[in-house]
């Protein structure tokens, strides 16, 4: 009991548990196959890898809901105390947060659609749901970067974290940023959606080091 006078350690071990579960989402989650593909293979790997994908998204929706929240509002609040009002920097902070998984579900319906349908659709339908996909993600990482840039800010500014975690922060971000550039590139496999992946993968572990130092607090 403890533990809940201390509401900064309880965000923090949120945000632990939120980056595994989601590492472990993605170990299970088989990556669909590129809206620039054959498009007669949709349709077997659908069927063939619809249960696991549900599963894998299933289990991201768990890592979401009870602790990526929960760890941002502890985050945000630290941020505003070291901000000082009007804390504009905090408000693009949770704004960035709150937008990235609403996009992302929002966007990725579609494919989520067609798995439900173990891939019973049309050649076409699912093409357009693989790219639908594909926007979610690259969008919902631009928000991600926006939170990290808000954040950057601040850390900066205050030095409320470690300065290393607001530089980070801040060039990450602008990459995520960056990366809407995938939208006229067009191409999975190209510069800007690599810049993307990245930007994912170091924004969990951003987070997953900002968790340690708030358990420390």
């Amino acid at each position: 009991m403890n533990i809940l006078k201390r509401p900064w350690k309880i965000s923090g071990i949120a945000g632990i548990l939120f980056v595994a579960l989601s590492f472990i989402a993605s170990g299970i989650n088989k990556m669909p196959p590129t809206y620039n593909q054959d498009i007669s293979t949709f349709a077997i790997w659908f069927s063939k890898n619809g249960q696991l994908f549900r599963f894998g998204h299933c289990l991201a929706a768990l890592a979401f809901l009870p602790f990526y929240f929960p760890f941002f509002a502890g985050f945000c609040e630290i941020l505003k105390k070291a901000e000082g009002e009007p804390a504009i920097w905090t408000r693009v902070t949770w704004a960035g947060a709150i937008m990235s998984p609403a996009v992302g579900t929002i966007g990725g319906a579609s494919i989520m659609g067609i798995a439900l349908l173990n891939g019973n659709t049309s050649p076409e339908v699912s093409q357009f749901g693989l790219a639908s996909y594909f926007y979610a993600i690259t969008v919902s990482g631009v928000f991600a970067g926006i939170a990290m840039i808000g954040a950057a800010i601040i850390i900066l500014k205050t030095g409320v974290f470690k300065r290393w975690l607001g530089w980070v922060g801040l060039i990450i971000g602008f990459a995520a940023f960056i990366s809407i550039g995938t939208l006229i590139e067009n191409d999975p496999q190209g510069l800007f959606a690599t810049m993307n992946g990245f930007a994912w993968l170091t924004y969990f572990l951003w987070i997953a080091v900002l968790s340690i130092e708030m358990i420390r607090i």
